[in-house]
């Protein structure tokens, strides 16, 4: 089978990170193929020899319609995989007008959790198109069972055309890697710092706190410095490190006592895999798809959303009872296989081969 990924861009995101992992557990597949419509920066580098980016960085721009149309016929493309809603309206008419036999597949990353991720002009106009679209498409990959439902319930896509693939994490990347024993009880965060991720309830739980710790804030984005702000004003600005984009995140994991995940919302969350890699317990926000992943109690803990108070009572007890920790360390270690990158694409094979 020859398939062909399209993507808006390759700029740091989930949907990146997915491709970027697919495609460099397959280096010598020369069947699969990546096209990015824009050019934009700071970028994901993917280390496969059939990735393509358009030279141009217009967002709103036709013209690599045209060039994919090209593509397809030269590679004799049997599979489109559209992720993100630029690629998805590109695969659409390409399906459309001029490829009817070729096979479709939306791959939906969280944009249709909508206004909790979107503007609302922004949310209609694409919960409309899926409306749309849906009866071209042959198949919509949802990341999650939570993705799965609102798929159904916001663009009234039947759940018979939807195949539920969670996110994975590339296990090989932590082979070599052992944790650390730190001096200090350290608390993770690594995410995007935007009001959906929720970081600040993690910095409003740390007045409470009454041991020493440290806290690790791995991200970039534009809450930056309202959350620097925050943490001063908290006057708790010194026990916290504002790491801004980390490339190489095994480092934050490596030495990490546990890991918080306070997000308003959430599609799959990648971070949770890895963490889990490490065995380090996630505390997270009990919003789905979160608790989708976090078994309560097994490794780790839920909290109400926006709940700080709660949360910092949870670091507490995990802080003051080592054992329970140990307890998570072993449930996420074996855990974590289910989410292995290895299966992933045995998946992604199987519902290729079906449709």
């Amino acid at each position: 089978m020859k398939i062909l990924h399209i993507i808006d861009s390759l700029g740091l995101g989930g949907a990146q990170t997915v491709l970027k992992g697919i495609f460099e557990a397959q280096k010598d597949n020369k069947d699969i193929f990546l096209f990015a419509l824009r050019k934009f920066e700071p970028h994901i580098v993917i280390d496969h020899p059939n990735v393509f980016i358009y030279e141009n960085n217009a967002r709103f721009s036709f013209a690599p319609l045209f060039v994919l149309r090209k593509f397809i016929k030269q590679e004799k493309i049997e599979i489109i995989h559209c992720h993100l809603f630029r690629s998805q309206v590109f695969g659409w008419l390409l399906k459309l007008f001029s490829f009817s036999k070729i096979k479709l597949i939306f791959h939906e990353h969280g944009q249709i959790y909508g206004h909790e991720v979107a503007l609302p002009l922004e949310d209609l106009i694409f919960r409309k198109f899926l409306y749309i679209a849906k009866f071209t498409v042959d198949s919509f990959i949802a990341v999650s069972k939570s993705c799965e439902q609102k798929l159904v319930s916001r663009a009234n896509i039947p759940l018979s055309k939807i195949i539920v693939l969670n996110n994975f994490v590339d296990l090989r990347r932590f082979d070599s890697v052992k944790r650390n024993k730190t001096k200090i009880f350290t608390i993770s965060y690594v995410g995007r710092l935007s009001k959906v991720k929720g970081c600040e309830f993690l910095i409003r739980a740390l007045p409470f706190l009454n041991f020493p710790y440290k806290v690790l804030i791995a991200g970039s984005g534009e809450l930056f410095e309202k959350l620097e702000s925050l943490a001063k004003d908290l006057n708790v600005y010194q026990n916290i490190e504002f790491l801004g984009f980390v490339k190489e995140t095994e480092k934050i994991y490596e030495n990490s006592d546990i890991y918080v995940m306070p997000s308003l919302s959430e599609a799959s969350p990648m971070s949770f895999c890895e963490a889990q890699a490490y065995g380090i317990p996630v505390l997270g926000s009990d919003v789905a798809s979160i608790n989708e992943f976090i078994v309560h109690q097994k490794n780790g803990f839920l909290f109400k959303v926006k709940d700080s108070k709660l949360l910092a009572e949870q670091i507490t007890h995990l802080y003051n009872n080592p054992k329970d920790v140990e307890k998570m360390f072993q449930y996420s270690i074996e855990n974590v296989n289910q989410y292995s990158l290895d299966l992933y694409l045995k998946k992604l094979t199987s519902i290729y081969k079906n449709i």
